[in-house]
């Protein structure tokens, strides 16, 4: 019985390496595209602030144009001063003059003031950039490392599902349907060691009786309690 019992033993440990690994094919296709989806969102976020420090660019061009066509305005008037024959004549251009002046001071105020709005955009783009390339570094090994590990996962799950198989093979039938029960039951686990009298799957004791019989290997025990395969396990050994 002790060898039908490792036997036990060895096919729980091998369908439970099985499950762990379907569970982590399940899990890593997850996980790579939620990391694509962060990876992506970074790159959009980066992009709206080329985009706007793009917006901000083209701002200064239309702006500075529109000063340069101002200061030509300003300079053409300036010149008509000398051409006028009535002091009338004379008072109005002085107007348009100063009119002109004030606008164009405005237009430099709000240039100088853009200038500095760009300058500290064009940091703020630099360093996002920056930290955008060390994460689609950190991103691509990461992807590259998961997608190495899904690859490996199958022929793992394929020796798993073998050596199963075989070890089903060799345990009698009524052990293995027992087995099969109270594993489908909910517990997951089927097979569980006892130690000082205590079943670990349920954590309760068990008679001193039972412990003594489990010792010695002679018959297939179920926990009174959780109704689990156990075995006696020296853990002084």
């Amino acid at each position: 019985m002790r060898e039908q019992l490792e036997l036990l033993i060895e096919l729980q440990k091998t369908e439970s390496e099985a499950a762990r690994i379907l569970a982590r094919k399940r899990e890593l296709p997850v996980r790579i595209n939620g990391r694509e989806e962060e990876f992506q969102a970074c790159c959009a976020a980066v992009e709206k602030e080329r985009e706007k420090l793009e917006a901000l660019r083209k701002s200064r061009r239309e702006k500075d144009a529109h000063l340069q066509k101002a200061q030509e305005t300003l300079k053409r008037s300036r010149e008509r001063l000398f051409e006028v024959k009535t002091n009338k004549e004379y008072q109005s251009i002085l107007k348009e003059i100063e009119t002109l002046e004030e606008k164009n001071s405005r237009m430099e105020d709000e240039i100088i003031s853009l200038l500095d709005e760009l300058d500290q955009l064009e940091a703020s783009v630099k360093k996002k950039e920056e930290e955008l390339n060390g994460d689609r570094l950190s991103y691509e090994g990461e992807k590259e490392r998961m997608e190495k590990e899904l690859g490996a996962l199958g022929g793992e799950l394929e020796i798993c599902l073998s050596k199963s198989a075989d070890l089903k093979k060799t345990i009698p039938a009524e052990i293995l349907r027992k087995y099969e029960q109270i594993k489908n039951t909910g517990r997951g686990v089927a097979v569980v060691p006892v130690w000082k009298e205590v079943c670990d799957g349920c954590h309760m004791s068990i008679p001193p009786q039972l412990y003594n019989e489990l010792q010695k290997f002679q018959a297939l025990i179920t926990c009174p309690n959780c109704s689990r395969i156990i075995y006696w396990e020296n853990r002084n050994a």
